[in-house]
């Protein structure tokens, strides 16, 4: 399957939209249009970065009844994210990679 029709795919069922309210004194909700999910029942969190755009990554919320809820982010709202369902020092940054060096160390 060519690049771009994967890239189309996995855009499919990614909500472009969040907010983060406060439920309780030690828990927030995050929801948008049509979710909603406390902070304290999400499991784990995993995210890719889109490398067409670079600027934007793909993020699962994965809750503890194994359902995920998927959400397109820039990497300061995938830094709110993570703050508000894990630790808080937990801070990802872009990396700087230099695309000559990787094509060397793999061929």
């Amino acid at each position: 399957m060519p690049l771009t029709q994967r890239v189309d795919k996995m855009n499919k069922g990614y909500y472009n939209e969040y907010k983060i309210t406060s439920y309780a004194e030690d828990d927030d909700v995050i929801h948008g249009q049509s979710y909603a999910i406390r902070a304290s029942n999400i499991d784990f969190v995993t995210w890719k970065q889109n490398n067409d755009t670079r600027s934007e990554y793909w993020m699962k919320l994965h809750t503890k009844s194994s359902k995920e809820i998927r959400i397109k982010v820039d990497l300061d709202g995938l830094n709110e994210i993570l703050a508000t369902v894990g630790n808080r020092m937990v801070n990802h940054t872009e990396r700087n990679r230099n695309e000559y060096e990787l094509d060397k160390k793999y061929k």
